[in-house]
């Protein structure tokens, strides 16, 4: 069986630019990658989009590929576990699912909700008319730390000026979907330094996963794909090789 292409999900605030380097190290490694563009990223529209529109961009990509008779497996970084896991509803070449320092939301919950029901310290709504919808930001004298704190001092600067905006309906939303209570193979790649997504609170996600569920530690911050891609690299394709040989 051909591998399947490596769809990733993004988490929220950060530019495309992030994931260059990932997909190049991927390629290198024969895999074929694509990076979605979610539009609740960085969105001017006016309403700001929201889950559905992210979930559309993700099925936009799955159908590409189903007409080309490809298959794939899904990364989602952070909220970008919510996005995918929604999308993948009714995708039937969708071969399973990577949680990377991600969240896995139960049916009918909200990232709202899993954060305790209000945004952490390090988030910053800025309220608009309620026609367009309200934004959220990471707080910058705060980033450093909580986004890249396995990055040197030069390395944080430049990523934190590819920091935006993203809409707060994306948190707001529930979930509607639980791919590992639907026949699809899920797996975890944790990050014991995540100062954003505690590691805590990654493995009580994961456990809804199931006992079965294949899981890679890393030893790194919320961003391993800035910090340590080889690493990141190394596990996705042990965990590719672990879900496809079951």
């Amino acid at each position: 069986m051909s591998k399947p292409v490596i769809v990733i999900v993004p988490g929220a605030w950060q530019k495309p630019v992030v994931w260059n380097d990932l997909v190049q190290r991927l390629h290198t490694a024969d895999f074929e990658a694509i990076h979605v563009e979610l539009r609740t990223i960085g969105s001017t529209v006016t309403p700001l989009h929201g889950l559905a529109d992210d979930v559309a961009a993700v099925r936009s990509v799955l159908g590409e590929l189903a007409s080309q008779s490809k298959t794939a497996l899904l990364l989602g970084h952070s909220s970008g576990g919510l996005v995918g896991s929604n999308a993948m509803k009714g995708q039937d070449n969708v071969v399973g699912m990577i949680y990377l320092a991600a969240f896995a939301i139960p049916h009918g919950k909200a990232l709202l909700d899993m954060l305790g029901g209000k945004p952490l310290p390090w988030m910053e709504y800025k309220v608009r008319r309620a026609a367009i919808g309200d934004r959220v930001f990471g707080r910058q004298e705060m980033l450093a730390d909580v986004m890249f704190n396995d990055l040197n001092a030069e390395e944080q600067k430049r990523w934190m000026t590819e920091m935006t905006h993203t809409s707060a309906a994306l948190f707001a939303t529930p979930s509607g979907y639980e791919p590992w209570k639907n026949g699809i193979p899920c797996a975890s790649i944790f990050c014991t330094e995540d100062n954003a997504l505690p590691f805590v609170v990654q493995q009580e996600m994961a456990a809804q996963l199931g006992p079965e569920a294949k899981a890679v530690t890393l030893k790194t911050g919320h961003c391993p794909f800035l910090s340590f891609p080889d690493q990141l690299v190394d596990a996705i394709k042990t965990l590719e090789a672990q879900m496809r040989a079951t």
